[in-house]
């Protein structure tokens, strides 16, 4: 299978040949001349497996009298002709290799065109991308092995497993899910849900479940396969799922829903819906399937699904999370997800639309944060994505790592339970009630000394990761993180240490999280975010007060200023940024056309490119201006 070029033509090109030609071009006798191609429309190109109905098209001006199907070199019969199609009943055993359809014309002359079949197992590791094929489903005595082909659950009234299944393109078959509205009609214009305006790819998502008579035996299983597609140049995940679970009026996680429509009122800019819902209540079962980018299998289980994020939740794509739990299968998700990444195993991952950026650049936080590997700040892993949702084409996301107990463990080698995690002005994210204590005595104490008396500032420095507060804020101001202080703000410590400034993760002092950076550079190149975070009255004190205690003690103050000169002619000079920025564009190039057709944001690729561009003149600029801010503030002296 081939891979896909950057021009923007690449994808679409082959989905326009293959509505054209339904995928088979047919073999045309050497006497039917000049009119061969008026007459390039036989095709073989559907077939339903529950009633063993083999369909496909011919040219209705073509003067079409019979048309005959041959099973390798057995004559299956003579097909039902009508209106430009035709159909035949077939069940294919394992052994069927092609199929021909020669089409008889009124002239005397023939059509003709086959269809040759890869052969595939269920239960082989197969790779997402496949030619046509058929599909053998295991079975077992005393069991009946029952499939569907929508991504439901099997139950023990769906179609039973005779024969090989009959795998074929499905590009021109119904994708409903696509059509689904994912936010209210009166959402604000600017990040309304918008029609497709093209077909989106469609995969085919095989689930079977064996039952003894009406008891399942065993789990269920599902396999994904993109047939007679050309190769995504980015990983794919695959989430199979009953539909009433993602777009269900009553529990459906990704429509507006009942909690829309009993509470339709707007008390905030992002509304109500189902969508805004979490928590336990909120999570539905979800198979998962992960693809490397030529169509390798890395993973497939069950596991659990909610939506993630607060106001991006109620644009039209969402973000997800995935739960790897007992209930559902394997309690971890073990696989090389981030080949770059020391873990192995994960047990929540991020299914990420890039928050608010989905509406313009869609790289900024999966790129921004890469940028501070050299730190000791602890990061998510994060990789562009294709997903498909029961088989409909689902556009891109980031496969992110979760900054939770469980990575912050893994990485530092520490005992979950003893892991703290607060966020916003203290409130408790992972822990027990009592951990809140420490930090708010930290602010105490922060309010109630003069930090710029030695003793005091050793007393919080004795509390906190002081290189881990300096890097994480210098990263927040250069990056104008409009969505910050006041939001977005999460920090941990182990609870197992004492408060000593011992070396390590395990020492007890806080640390901070970054994470969140999809609303970066949004004021622009010359927005004073060092200014925002020393003065502005209107950003709440316990955001503040820490950092703006610290920077009254000379020895914070000297370390700050040094280590930010030193971010701003290594880690943030524009050459270093412009690069990671462009690389990681020209990974999403050859997917953009695809997903703006699919979600139209970005509005189209032309808008892409120009805020790509505004980024890039904003990375270009911005050392020079918070090299201004700094001196404005008396912190131009390293």
């Amino acid at each position: 299978m081939q891979g896909k070029g950057v021009s923007l033509g690449g994808r679409f090109a082959v989905l326009l040949l293959v509505v054209a030609t339904c995928l088979h071009a047919p073999e045309v006798s050497a006497a039917q001349g000049e009119g061969a191609s008026a007459l390039a429309a036989l095709t073989i190109d559907a077939m339903d497996n529950e009633q063993h109905i083999l369909r496909g098209g011919f040219p209705v001006d073509a003067g079409v009298v019979r048309l005959e199907l041959y099973d390798g070199a057995v004559l299956l019969g003579e097909a039902l002709l009508e209106e430009g199609r035709w159909s035949i009943p077939w069940e294919p055993g394992e052994g069927s290799e092609f199929l021909e359809a020669v089409a008889s014309l009124e002239t005397g002359e023939e059509l003709r065109t086959r269809l040759d079949f890869q052969h595939l197992r269920f239960t082989s590791p197969e790779g997402l991308y496949a030619a046509e094929a058929l599909l053998v489903l295991p079975t077992a005595p005393g069991t009946s092995t029952h499939y569907t082909l929508d991504g439901t659950a099997p139950g023990p009234s769906s179609p039973v497993y005779t024969g090989p299944l009959v795998l074929l393109n499905r590009q021109g078959q119904p994708a409903p899910l696509s059509l689904i509205p994912t936010n209210p009609p009166e959402s604000p214009e600017a990040w309304r849900w918008r029609a497709p305006t093209a077909p989106p790819v469609l995969a085919t998502v095989v689930r079977l479940q064996r039952f003894s008579g009406a008891t399942p035996v065993g789990p269920g299983a599902a396999r994904t396969y993109l047939i007679g597609q050309p190769a995504y140049s980015l990983p794919v995940l695959s989430l199979v799922t009953d539909a009433e679970n993602f777009f269900g009026h009553d529990r459906g996680i990704y429509v507006p829903g009942r909690i829309h429509e009993e509470f339709p009122e707007w008390p905030d800019y992002w509304g109500t819906g189902n969508y805004m819902q979490d928590g336990k209540a909120w999570e539905r079962p979800v198979h998962v399937e992960w693809f490397e980018a030529a169509g390798t299998p890395v993973l497939a289980q069950n596991a659990g699904v909610r939506i993630h994020g607060s106001g991006s939740a109620a644009l039209p794509q969402k973000s997800l999370r995935l739960y790897a739990k007992a209930d559902y299968g394997p309690e971890w998700f073990q696989a090389n997800f981030f080949p770059d990444h020391s873990s192995r195993g994960f047990k929540r991952l991020l299914v990420r639309t890039a928050g608010q950026d989905q509406l313009t650049t869609k790289l900024k936080d999966c790129v921004l944060p890469g940028l501070l590997r050299q730190t000791r700040l602890a990061l998510q892993a994060c990789r562009p994505t294709v997903v498909f949702l029961n088989g409909e084409y689902w556009g891109l996301h980031e496969l992110r790592e979760l900054h939770d107990e469980y990575s912050l463990a893994s990485h530092y080698g520490l005992i979950r339970k003893n892991v703290v995690i607060l966020e916003g002005h203290g409130l408790l994210d992972t822990g027990e009630p009592e951990d809140v204590v420490p930090y708010a005595e930290l602010l105490a104490y922060v309010r109630e000394h003069d930090l710029s008396v030695l003793e005091h500032y050793e007393h919080v420095e004795a509390r906190i990761d002081v290189g881990n507060f300096i890097d994480y804020h210098i990263a927040q101001i250069y990056f104008g993180n409009a969505d910050w202080p006041d939001n977005n703000v999460k920090y941990w410590r182990y609870r197992g240490g004492g408060n000593t400034a011992v070396a390590g993760e395990g020492d007890g002092r806080w640390r901070w999280l970054l994470y969140d950076l999809d609303s970066s550079f949004a004021g622009g190149a010359e927005v004073n975010s060092l200014g925002r975070l020393l003065h502005d009255g209107r950003l709440g004190e316990p955001f503040v007060v820490l950092f703006r205690g610290l920077m009254k003690s000379p020895w914070f103050r000297a370390r700050f200023i040094a280590r930010f000169h030193w971010h701003l002619d290594n880690t943030f000079a524009p050459e270093r940024v412009l690069a990671a920025v462009d690389a990681a564009a020209e990974r999403l190039a050859p997917e953009m056309p695809e997903h703006i057709a699919r979600w139209r944001y970005p509005r189209s690729e032309a808008a892409w490119q120009w805020e790509l561009q505004n980024l890039r003149d904003i990375i270009q600029r911005r050392p020079a201006a918070l090299r201004r801010f700094l001196q404005r503030e008396g912190l131009d002296s390293p």
